[in-house]
């Protein structure tokens, strides 16, 4: 049968002579092939796990783009005609004036009835966080567990995102605050939630702009002052841990002290804030996977006490010149502990208890001239 008989031209088997040509070729130079070398294989190999790599990185953006494009702070509805939870949706509660009923429905001790709406649409709701300066200025709920919040949103839908949350072991009650009050997000990639922590490792402008924290509760107004940035790794095959989230009481000085020192030790910058036994705490966790690891930034703050002066002078906020970190960071960074470079007499007695538990650990015996007490 001829060419025409078929209904192909010459010109047209040439095309497609050349298109199987031409996927023959690609096919070639990705997949292994028989005749290929060891090295080549080898090759191969490692160019399809990349790009597999690649699309599945591009496929997480697209669905966590997908799924928090409705975060436009418009108040979206469900088939059931119920407002979801969206910015604008949780910050009309917070603003809107309350009913008479819902600030009868408030628990007892409570003394911010601005927060009625809140507590009305979810009783697990407990306090406003906002760090200024930055995006962080939601609702924070507390349970009687650390899971329930971990993907669900502030009306109890699954969120992968989550809700911020405090550590259910430092319960917030109209007695008082937890010692050490931690408050967990996710660091997501659309810069919501508690991503903006993730800012504070490396831009030291943000700190000196926005060194304070709010955090008020149905019981309490509180404002922190930051004192410690650090990263750190929770995996004890990265090297030592340092068990933070356990910190929630202190049951005596020595464990007070012993974590105002790994704070201090760890930090990226010294904000020159004072310290003394018997103050509280807020400490900000989340995620942190910039190297690979799966490693945790965390803020921590002080409270400022009565009548304190919330003036932080931006020029006593420096980058530290010795940093803790953990062995695999180290090893990976070239990062290295020069000991302790930080002025240790801004935490009142913390002097005598390095002296009394032998925890000097003085930089001049180290091989790091730009080392120097500050």
């Amino acid at each position: 049968m001829s060419e025409m008989d078929m209904g192909l031209s010459s010109d047209k088997k040439s095309k497609k002579k050349k298109k199987e040509s031409f996927w023959k070729t690609v096919s070639a130079g990705l997949f292994p092939c028989k005749n290929d070398t060891a090295g080549e294989i080898v090759r191969k190999i490692v160019f399809m796990t990349a790009l597999l790599v690649l699309l599945s990185a591009v496929m997480m953006i697209a669905a966590h783009y997908l799924q928090y494009a409705r975060l436009d702070n418009e108040a979206a509805v469900d088939s059931d005609g119920k407002r979801i939870t969206t910015d604008g949706f949780v910050y009309d509660l917070k603003n809107q004036a309350p009913t008479n009923q819902e600030i009868k429905n408030l628990p007892a001790g409570t003394i911010n009835e601005k927060y009625a709406a809140l507590y009305s649409e979810n009783p697990d709701f407990i306090g406003w966080l906002n760090v200024p300066g930055t995006n962080i200025d939601e609702p924070v709920v507390q349970t009687n567990n650390n899971d329930d919040y971990l993907h669900t949103d502030f009306q109890g839908q699954y969120d992968f995102a989550g809700t911020l949350f405090a550590d259910y072991e430092g319960k917030i009650t109209p007695d008082g605050m937890p010692q050490n009050t931690i408050i967990y997000g996710h660091n997501m990639i659309l810069k919501y939630k508690f991503s903006a922590i993730h800012d504070f490792k490396t831009n030291i402008d943000l700190l000196k702009g926005s060194p304070i924290v709010d955090f008020n509760t149905l019981y309490h107004n509180n404002k922190y002052k930051i004192i410690s940035v650090f990263l750190t790794n929770i995996d004890e095959d990265y090297g030592e841990v340092f068990e933070y989230t356990k910190k929630v009481y202190f049951k005596n000085k020595a464990e007070f002290y012993d974590y105002v020192l790994e704070c201090k030790d760890r930090s990226i910058y010294e904000t020159g804030v004072d310290i003394e036994y018997g103050d509280e705490f807020l400490t900000l966790s989340t995620c942190d996977k910039d190297t690979g690891l799966d490693l945790r930034i965390v803020v921590v703050a002080r409270k400022v006490r009565e009548n304190e002066s919330l003036y932080i002078p931006p020029e006593q906020i420096v980058k530290k010149d010795s940093v803790k970190y953990f062995k695999t960071y180290e090893d990976l960074y070239g990062q290295q502990w020069y000991g302790r470079t930080w002025d240790i007499s801004l935490v009142k007695g913390m002097d005598e208890y390095i002296k009394e538990n032998h925890l000097e650990d003085d930089p001049a015996n180290y091989e790091n001239p730009a080392a120097t007490i500050q």
